[in-house]
């Protein structure tokens, strides 16, 4: 298997919570606006199906976090599936998901908006990282942003750390070049290879990326809708 990312705009289709499970309803319901949820975890229930021929609406998702061992949080794992590993990801529009049995993964995608605030470069970004955006103005400029972030955050979730880890200590390409993790300079332990790649998600107001912890090169399948 290749990893197999799947993206989606969010969308308002009460069949969807037919597939999740009772966990995930009420996750949902506590959410001002579920949709993003619902979709998200629809997308990956059914990704997860069709790669593998598993009844959707059966596979049984763990959580477990990396860092302190709890299952309350970190990232999702099926249970009786030990070499699929999967990640999901989504904002008030877009939802992405991914599957490999390469190793651990993590996927990201980020909106423009998400980017655009003061103090971006301080609490993302290493210094040298900053400076190579900070002539970009406009779009161009959140879309750096928007495609640095996405790397950093689906190296992040690849790893299992999440934001336990400074993303500014996790230094990756420049955002028109070729993705790719430079140094990891965090204190935590990096638990092996990592291979990054940006993907093109069809949504210019979006920047996606992928990680996976492996030495094999990566070969990305890209589904819409």
């Amino acid at each position: 298997m290749s990893v197999v990312i799947r993206a989606t705009q969010v969308i308002d289709d009460p069949r969807l919570l037919d597939l999740l499970d009772a966990g995930e309803r009420e996750r949902a319901d506590r959410r001002t606006d579920p949709h993003p949820f619902i979709t998200a975890h629809a997308l990956l229930r059914r990704l997860v199906a069709d790669e593998t021929g598993a009844d959707p609406r059966s596979i049984d998702f763990q959580k477990r976090c990396a860092t302190c061992g709890t299952d309350r949080h970190g990232k999702p794992h099926i249970v009786g599936m030990r070499d699929i590993h999967v990640s999901v990801s989504y904002g008030e529009r877009m939802a992405v998901a991914a599957v490999t049995n390469m190793g651990e993964v993590g996927v990201d995608v980020e909106d423009l908006e998400s980017a655009d605030f003061d103090g971006f470069s301080s609490v993302t970004l290493d210094p040298s990282e900053a400076a190579l955006i900070e002539n970009l103005r406009g779009d161009e400029l959140l879309g750096a942003r928007a495609q640095l972030w996405s790397r950093k955050e689906a190296i992040l979730k690849a790893t299992g750390h999440g934001l336990v880890v400074d993303p500014s200590q996790v230094l990756v390409s420049a955002y028109d070049a070729p993705a790719e993790l430079l140094e990891w300079k965090a204190a935590q332990h990096l638990p092996g290879p990592m291979r990054v790649a940006d993907l093109d998600v069809d949504h210019t107001e979006h920047r996606a990326a992928v990680a996976v912890l492996t030495t094999q090169p990566l070969t990305v399948r890209l589904q819409r809708g």
